[in-house]
């Protein structure tokens, strides 16, 4: 086959079908579950059933890594396809297991079969997909398995993310947000601005309305990215397009976006933080 190495992400980040097919990504399922069910997210459970799952007042979606199992036939599939290669970019350690799981079966397949590296990208969503994408240009212009993988490494942590929530009950609920209660106490009725940094996801700010959250996040950017700025980008949602692909447009417009798309982050990542969710991750040209 052309393509020397494969490129493999988790259910959580968040990327179009079309650039999964351009660069030939393949995914590791994550798992949602409402109570006694479980259901792999993208498989057996699209992102407008769940939402219109987790509209019930008694709906506590739980989210689950893969299995060893699972891993292990995603590799295979690849392999079957001609792949010996395979660069796995993985959500950060603090906020899943999924590392632990990838990592694991990787060497039990064994390097004689294939070379499989699992990297923690420190990140999630939009993060993870900026990571993925970079390194199928890097390979798509003939960069080997190695520099890949040091690019991935080198990426790590450094996609900025900065996000506007809007139900915070899903955010307190999931635990995932450090600091979160000292901040935000019991006030359920603020608009949640959060910044994902090192792995972890940190309350930076609250306001009391959607507009006023747009408003903040924009001013937020504008302090970390000069003006006419080049900027890899992706605007990212939980079940707003509309208010993502405007803010999209005014990043497009602001910035020079050398690489923009706009993606819905899955029903995992929407178990966590709830509809209503948008937000940008980017990395600066240099």
């Amino acid at each position: 086959m052309d393509r020397r190495f494969g490129i493999v992400i988790d259910g959580t980040a968040a990327l179009t079908d079309d650039l999964v097919r351009a660069h030939d990504i393949r995914w590791l399922p994550l798992h949602v579950i409402f109570g006694p069910e479980q259901y792999t997210a993208g498989v057996d459970l699209t992102t407008s059933q769940f939402y219109e799952r987790i509209k019930a007042p008694d709906a506590k979606p739980e989210t689950s890594q893969p299995s060893m199992g699972e891993c292990l036939d995603v590799y295979e599939s690849a392999m079957k396809d001609g792949y010996r290669q395979l660069l796995v970019l993985v959500i950060a350690t603090e906020l899943s297991g999924t590392y632990s799981v990838a990592a694991t079966t990787a060497q039990q397949v064994g390097s004689d079969r294939c070379r499989i590296e699992v990297v923690d990208t420190r990140s999630l969503a939009g993060g993870i997909s900026l990571i993925a994408t970079a390194c199928a240009r890097l390979r798509d212009q003939g960069g080997s398995f190695e520099d890949a993988v040091a690019l991935a490494r080198r990426m790590a942590g450094t996609v900025h993310i900065l996000v506007a929530g809007d139900v915070l009950e899903y955010l307190k609920r999931s635990g995932r947000i450090s600091g979160g209660a000292a901040l935000f106490g019991t006030l359920l009725s603020v608009k949640p601005i959060l910044e994902v940094a090192d792995g972890k996801v940190h309350p930076i700010d609250r306001v009391r309305t959607r507009e006023k959250a747009v408003a903040r996040l924009r001013e937020l950017i504008v302090r970390r990215v000069p003006e006419g700025a080049r900027v890899h980008a992706c605007a990212v949602h939980t079940n707003d397009p509309v208010r993502a692909r405007q803010l999209g447009d005014w990043v497009q417009e602001r910035f020079r976006c050398v690489e923009y798309f706009l993606a819905e982050a899955g029903p995992v990542i929407g178990a966590r933080a709830g509809p209503g969710v948008i937000g940008l991750c980017w990395y600066s040209e240099d």
